[in-house]
């Protein structure tokens, strides 16, 4: 029964008030597990203080003990929820399991029970005397009290303990809030000892309950203030450090303020060196970055070298704004190395591309105006055949053998030409696209066997040919290479003098390669006739020489596909010309292949 509200009381009260006031606080934030606790916390302290007040307002020892035994429903449990409100605070959620709160609760529950009976051991208060003075109950305590002080004690340090461990863990503007925690959990310590051990003006007057009030006090101004629960500062400090992009803040002054793993990993930093330090002095490296900083830039690019390699990042300069003023900036650092390895590589498809567009749109072009000459004469050697096979009957019945022998020859020679046509349309298509094993060349067989195809062309016009006694080893394919040397004696005899005078010889180059050539006696040729001479379908001289322009375009290509270049050369003043075309050598195919890498497969006209 309650006789009259001491002052004793009315404190006790306020700070009952006062637990509900930051328990309603906290409720919005209830979602949260560190809150949740925090909210277990303040409905203990409001039990704790409520019959802590109604203990004081009754003279009666019985009902003071009966309000003290009630006011353990608060006490029991009060420390082990704040510290589970620290632990989960500090992110160390891992230790918070069923089996482990169970554990922590053991000690609580027997405290509640042992002071229920407490009359029957006395194990917790040994004996309960009163001051009349103030109207307050002296406990003296028994063993098993000093068992849950203990509990409590190591509850409230650990707590403490888990708080300060992590503080390290903090970005430079969450250490204020836990701060906050700190000394919130500092002061129902300091309240709890002065109580056990009679540092108290008031003795009997326990201070715990309105120090748990005072850190709920602390803690809501957190919220107010510091918006402490909005996002977890533990888990958004955690977030800082494991994203993968660069994050520096710097303050007002261009002194770094913080920084996450990232960043300090990107510019070779080590154990957060860079913090407090000038910005412009950390980064004298990066003057781009710098003065676009100073011009209050939005974005630049920055490479980084690194373990021999080069990286490539995008750097966001970011203003941070406080009462509309600013004080500091934050870069934001994204690694675009692979963005930019893939935007090269796109570049280089999309100029091989166009280039590919624009030899096909050649291609096409010379296929068109090539079309009209070589339809006209391959319709004319069909149209020859197809005439001449339907007179041959009458003609056999006739026995006329000198206008047989006539037609005979006309066949052949019609049917040669549209083979020639062919084959050389054929070589012209394939060669890009035919994949060859080159091997050792026998030089001297290979072009004994191309003159042997132009032996009517040579015979014919009284060439004379010179050709080296000794031939160097060159690496290719030989069907490919005959090819070559039919073309440039062909074109050699055709453009020669009268009669052709040929020259064929063999230049061993200082890397190793070796340069073919032959050389005629005609009157040579031009600056400009030297550009056109392995363009697609060109003929120099039609009036001159027969066939379709196909014949050095087709040198040109097998020796891009097997060798290094093909070239001319000539004054055109009447010394004639000289083809060549290098291949690399065939002392081995691993050191031409190094030769290659290193040499680069450069094909032009020299």
């Amino acid at each position: 029964m309650i006789h009259e509200i001491t002052t004793i009381s009315v404190i006790h009260f306020i700070t009952a008030f006062a637990a509900i006031f930051t328990f309603t606080l906290l409720w919005k934030f209830r979602n949260s597990t560190e809150v949740k606790y925090m909210i277990y916390v303040q409905l203990l302290v409001t039990i704790w203080s409520i019959t802590y007040a109604l203990e004081f307002s009754t003279p009666n020892l019985e009902e003071k003990i009966l309000w003290a035994k009630l006011s353990y429903l608060g006490i029991s449990f009060l420390p082990t929820c704040y510290f589970l409100f620290a632990t989960s605070f500090s992110q160390k959620r891992k230790y918070i399991n069923t089996r482990n709160i169970f554990l922590l609760l053991i000690i609580p529950i027997i405290t509640l029970i042992m002071v229920t009976i407490n009359e029957k051991h006395l194990l917790v208060w040994s004996s309960v005397t009163t001051v009349n003075q103030n109207n307050m109950a002296i406990y003296h305590h028994g063993p098993w009290f000093w068992v849950f002080f203990a509990h409590s004690q190591i509850m409230l340090f650990s707590g403490l303990f888990n708080l300060v461990s992590s503080i390290y863990q903090f970005s430079s503007y969450y250490k204020k809030q836990i701060g906050s925690l700190l000394a919130a959990t500092i002061i129902p310590i300091i309240g709890n000892f002065m109580y056990i051990y009679g540092i108290n003006q008031f003795p009997g007057f326990d201070w715990t309950p309105i120090s748990f009030v005072f850190s709920g006090l602390i803690i809501a101004n957190g919220i107010v203030k510091f918006r402490m629960f909005d996002i977890v500062p533990f888990a958004k400090s955690q977030l800082f450090d494991v994203v993968d992009d660069g994050v520096i803040v710097i303050n007002a002054d261009g002194f770094v303020e913080d920084g996450n793993n990232a960043a300090f990993k990107i510019f070779g930093f080590q154990n957060k060196s860079a913090i407090h330090k000038p910005f412009e002095q950390l980064f004298i490296d990066f003057p781009q970055l710098i003065d676009d900083f100073r011009n209050n830039q939005t974005s630049v690019q920055l490479e980084v070298r690194s373990n021999n390699q080069t990286y490539c990042y995008q750097v966001r300069i970011s203003p941070i704004f406080s009462d509309k003023k600013q004080i500091g900036s934050i870069l934001l650092i994204h690694d675009i190395t692979s963005l930019m390895k893939n935007e090269n590589e796109l570049r280089n498809m999309n100029i091989q591309l166009v280039s590919e567009i624009e030899k096909r749109e050649k291609l096409i072009e010379d296929l068109d105006s090539f079309a009209h000459t070589v339809a006209h004469d391959l319709r004319n050697s069909l149209s020859s055949i197809f005439s001449a096979s339907e007179i041959m009957e009458e003609i056999i019945r006739q026995n006329d053998k000198n206008l047989l022998f006539e037609l005979s020859n006309m066949i052949n020679h019609s049917a040669n030409k549209s083979i020639q046509i062919t084959q050389e349309l054929l070589m012209l298509a394939t060669t890009d696209k035919t994949q060859v094993e080159r091997t050792p060349l026998e030089m001297s067989t290979i072009f004994s066997d191309a003159k042997k195809q132009l032996s009517e062309q040579i015979q014919k016009t009284d060439a004379t040919i010179k050709e080296p006694t000794d031939w160097p080893v060159a690496l290719g394919y030989a069907p490919w290479i005959e090819e070559v040397w039919t073309n440039y004696l062909s074109n050699a005899i055709k453009y020669g003098g009268t009669p052709p005078v040929i020259e064929v010889g063999a230049d061993v180059l200082k890397n190793g390669n070796i340069t073919f050539w032959i050389k005629d006696n005609g009157q040579g040729l031009t600056a400009d006739e030297q550009r056109r001479l392995f363009k697609n379908f060109v003929r120099l001289n039609p009036n001159k020489a027969d066939g379709y322009g196909l014949g050095l375009t087709i040198a040109k290509k097998i020796i891009e596909k097997l060798g290094v270049y093909v070239g001319v050369e000539s004054t055109g003043d009447g010394n004639g010309s000289k083809l060549k075309f290098t291949l690399p050598t065939a002392f081995s195919k691993a050191q031409t292949s190094f030769k290659k890498l290193h040499e680069g497969t450069g094909f032009g006209i020299n």
